[in-house]
């Protein structure tokens, strides 16, 4: 709860003035015979109307003579209001809301806005209601971020963050209070305010935006318009408030100020100049140039990893040479794999940063960029692969720990195919990243290390290195089995081995019970896996 440190002052013929902009005024008739009753839904009068001329001109210039009809405009004979007639107890009730603003003048650097949340309420032969709260502040401080207040009936007025806006449409008395307010007094309206689009929106964000960034008057002023505009509108246009002067606010160079106002502060060059001072570089009118060209040609700010290392002309070239370059004559389909070429060479840029490789010239330029590329993909995956593994085991370490006696239970040899426990964690993860399937996802690792199921490696004895059907087996039941791309392959074959393999395994169970030992050929199953 929020005890706010100024005290609103009631807005003169609000209420009165919120009434004109709903448009839903009605004449509710009932017609009987020759005459209609009428009741206003404004004022709430009624009055008769003769639905039929009499035949006598002087009968009928002392009669008022009109025939209602459903939607059919008029006005009321008592208040004069403009409306629709609707039969009465043949229409639908019909809510109405909409927001408005006004303001009021706390100090010469501080205003604050004020959110009226109103609605209609239309019945059928009742008059209409309104009702009229306020429902948000928001407090402009020179200098300083909005600050909101959201009204609650229990708690009063409490503080919230400035986030989402409606549709208002201002009322008159808020621009006279503008123009009270110091901070607000030279600041000059474009027209695109002054047509208000958006409804008044665009009008509200233009004056918080106005008190809260510094230079705000200047920008207007030197015809920045796309910077005011996209600070208006919060969009992104890396502001710094504090800085001592507008290049610093705007974090560009001085000498970048002149061609910035000659774009219209065009946000584009706004962030190649930013970029530039970013990077403490000190670009030529032909550097900009190419970064333009970088920048307009799809793949977002990836083009930056290039330019961190090389000056934009020499990227130029290389990509000319390489026939990447992206030319404006292009159609579409010419320019197609020259994009996708730009995007081969930008991420090899970026993985070999990543993997901390000196970047020098031999790095930064080769020539065969697609098998470069390749290359680099087949080492991240190595290391990320190395890291997952490494990972896998310290925090999975009981899988280990368990493999002789798992061993000794599930290992078995027979038809050519031989079957066995993993033998740690990290051999569950290169199961699942060479035969692309999610064995070696945490829910397996984590069940197999618990003890709640385990994960079996099928493999034929010629190659039993070469991994070929992964098996998850409770006790003496197998879950489920796959080969890769969670495909079956000898699909009959495996699920006869598979079967033969779950009896012998129930038969060998059933010998340890009476205390038998293992055959030879189990010992020897056991140590050729």
């Amino acid at each position: 709860m929020k005890k706010l440190e100024f005290t609103l002052k009631p807005v003169k013929g609000l209420e009165e003035w919120i009434k004109k902009q709903y448009e839903a005024h009605y004449i509710w008739y009932r017609r009987k015979g020759y005459y209609a009753e009428c009741a206003c839904s404004e004022c709430g009068q009624k009055y008769i109307l003769r639905t039929v001329s009499t035949g006598d001109p002087f009968e009928d210039d002392a009669v008022d003579i009109e025939k209602p009809a459903r939607d059919k405009e008029t006005k009321c004979r008592r208040c004069g209001i403009k409306a629709a007639y609707k039969p009465a107890g043949h229409t639908k009730n019909e809510y109405h809301y909409k927001y408005f603003v006004s303001g009021q003048k706390i100090t010469d650097d501080k205003f604050a806005f004020r959110i009226h949340d109103t609605s209609q309420v239309v019945r059928a032969n009742f008059q209409t209601g309104y009702r009229c709260d306020d429902y948000r502040l928001i407090v402009c401080e020179k200098g300083k971020k909005p600050v909101r207040y959201d009204w609650n009936h229990t708690y009063g007025w409490i503080k919230g963050s400035c986030g989402e806006q409606f549709r208002y449409t201002a009322h008159p008395s808020l621009f006279r209070e503008i123009k009270k307010t110091k901070m607000y007094k030279y600041i000059p309206v474009p027209e695109s305010v002054k047509d208000r689009y958006w409804d008044d929106c665009w009008v509200l964000d233009f004056y918080i935006a106005a008190a809260r960034y510094p230079d705000f008057e200047m920008m207007i002023k030197t015809g920045l318009d796309d910077i005011w505009q996209r600070l208006t509108m919060k969009y992104a246009v890396n502001f710094n408030p504090r800085g001592r002067n507008i290049e610093d606010r705007l974090r560009i160079y001085k000498s970048r100020l002149k061609p910035l106002i000659e774009a219209k502060g065009q946000h584009e060059k706004l962030f190649l100049y930013q970029f530039e001072r970013r990077t403490g570089a000190q670009f030529t009118d032909e550097d900009i140039e190419i970064i333009e060209t970088l920048r307009n040609n799809c793949f977002g700010d990836k083009y930056q990893i290039a330019l961190k290392y090389a000056t934009p002309k020499r990227v130029k070239n290389y990509m000319v040479k390489q026939k990447m370059w992206p030319n404006k004559s292009d159609d579409y389909d010419k320019s197609r794999p020259k994009r996708e070429l730009r995007g081969t060479y930008y991420d090899y840029l970026q993985m070999k940063a990543d993997q901390g490789y000196e970047m020098n010239d031999i790095q930064l330029f080769p020539k065969d960029i697609r098998r470069r590329h390749d290359e680099m993909v087949l080492e991240a995956e190595k290391t990320k692969l190395d890291k997952r593994k490494k990972e896998a085991n310290e925090r999975y370490s009981k899988i280990k720990a368990k493999y002789r006696r798992l061993s000794d239970k599930y290992s078995a040899a027979a038809g050519g195919l031989i079957i066995r426990p993993a033998k740690d964690a990290a051999e569950i993860v290169s199961e699942g990243r060479i035969l692309h399937h999610c064995v070696g996802g945490d829910n397996y690792l984590s069940s197999h290390n618990d003890g709640r199921s385990f994960i079996l490696f099928l493999r034929k004895i010629s190659e039993k290195d070469i991994p070929y059907i992964t098996v998850e087996i409770r006790d003496d039941q197998i879950l489920q089995w796959y080969g890769a791309y969670d495909r079956k392959p000898d699909k009959q074959m495996i699920e006869a081995w598979l079967e033969k393999y779950i009896k012998e395994l129930k038969k060998h169970e059933k010998m340890l019970k009476k205390g038998k030992k293992s055959s030879k050929t189990k010992q020897n199953v056991q140590k050729t896996a």
